[in-house]
């Protein structure tokens, strides 16, 4: 198997671009309730915040995975999803938190995702081919 690193590259920066969209989106959402919280374990979000924040995490990835599986040449299939994974280590790193258990609990949502994503491009693709 022949990695494509190039839209590895590309799907990161398009992944962590789109992360950075949802971020704001759920800023507008639940940042009124953040103003004059100190300790971040004084914060309460309802199941419908949590909610939003995992489909907003999830749409991320898959849109990004869906973006480099339509427009790269060849099959990239896999390219997105290990994209996905670069772009949440980055996130971990600047963070703070990297670590081998904070990169597989919170990075296989995002690979599964960008696989998702990047295997409904490349069908997109085939199917625009075929016409």
């Amino acid at each position: 198997m022949n990695l494509d690193w190039k839209w590895i590259g590309i799907g990161t920066i398009i992944m962590i671009a789109l992360s950075l969209i949802a971020g704001l989106i759920l800023t507008l959402y639940i940042g009124s309730q953040l103003e004059g919280v100190t300790p971040p374990s004084d914060i309460q979000f309802t199941n419908v915040q949590v909610g939003l924040a995992a489909l907003l995490n999830f749409l991320t990835f898959a849109v990004g995975g869906y973006i480099v599986g339509i427009k790269s040449a060849g099959r990239t299939i896999i390219e997105p999803a290990i994209a996905a994974a670069v772009a949440v280590a980055i996130a971990l790193v600047l963070s703070g938190n990297l670590s081998l258990a904070n990169l597989i609990a919170g990075g296989l949502v995002p690979f599964l995702a960008g696989l998702l994503g990047g295997w409904l491009g490349e069908r997109r693709q085939d199917s625009k081919a075929a016409n």
